[in-house]
């Protein structure tokens, strides 16, 4: 009788971690994801050949090294300085989707904004994308400290502690102590994986964007059709709210809004 119910136990424990392992993948969301912690480590050998190539003021073909190197990983050390080569090479809307793309690595490194703010300024880009609230950047400080991969790890620490609880309760029976740990482990692990789904959720979905393409018209609908409401330059940062067939719902500031093709922007 003893051996039937800690089977039912191992059982149990079994299935609660195979169900979690389903739920991530039935939601598209890998437990584990290196690309938003920066992707593969950077290969040094190359990555310090490009710098001394951008140092000796060779930028194309430091850029050109700088960008093989992206095929493989990420990391926004990489991104900041395709941006910098690109900035060198007078191409300032590519350099700002880098240096974007850095900052969505990175975003409490002040060089990137500031890099930013500088490139803004030759493109005379008086709309840039409004700075963030309080609750925000409380996100984003959590976010810079926790990667997503430690985060996966955390809610996978819960789920085996969650399981070590009902393990004892069924074992040992309604211990107070037992009882708090269980609920208090399935609270957490309810929590870490709500915030689990939140990140991967917001990494997937690249709502930040860069238009890229000259005499962008943002209209009042989606479909050419529609009222054209502004036109807007290349490098104007924007935010995507929805999407409809091949056309995008954007905001810039609370005076800057409308639709525009998606060939017309670039996702960061």
């Amino acid at each position: 009788m003893k051996m039937a119910k800690t089977t039912k136990t191992i059982v149990l424990q079994w299935l609660l971690i195979g169900l979690y392992w389903l739920f991530l993948w039935g939601m598209g969301i890998p437990p584990l994801a290196a690309a938003e912690s920066g992707g593969l480590s950077l290969p040094q050998d190359r990555f310090a050949e490009a710098n001394r190539l951008y140092e000796d003021g060779n930028y194309a073909e430091a850029l050109r090294i700088y960008r093989e190197i992206e095929a493989n990983g990420s990391h926004w050390k990489l991104f900041y300085n395709i941006g910098n080569c690109y900035f060198k090479l007078n191409q300032l809307v590519p350099a700002k989707i880098y240096y974007l793309k850095a900052q969505r690595y990175h975003p409490f490194e002040n060089s990137i904004q500031n890099n930013i703010d500088i490139v803004n300024k030759y493109l005379n880009d008086k709309n840039p994308y409004p700075k963030p609230d309080f609750v925000s950047r409380v996100l984003l400080r959590i976010e810079s400290i926790i990667s997503l991969n430690v985060l996966s790890i955390m809610l996978l620490v819960f789920i085996f502690i969650f399981n070590g609880f009902v393990f004892m309760w069924i074992k040992k029976g309604k211990n107070r102590l037992i009882i708090y740990g269980v609920f208090f482990s399935l609270f957490l692990s309810l929590l870490a994986g709500t915030y689990h789904i939140y990140r991967v959720g917001k990494y997937n979905q690249g709502n930040i964007a860069v238009i890229t393409k000259g005499n962008s018209q943002l209209r009042s609908g989606p479909g050419e059709n529609n009222t054209v409401l502004f036109k807007v330059n290349p490098g104007l940062q924007v935010k995507i709210i929805e999407r409809s067939r091949d056309w995008l719902q954007v905001t810039a500031s609370s005076d800057i809004a409308g639709w525009i093709e998606a060939e017309n922007l670039e996702r960061i």
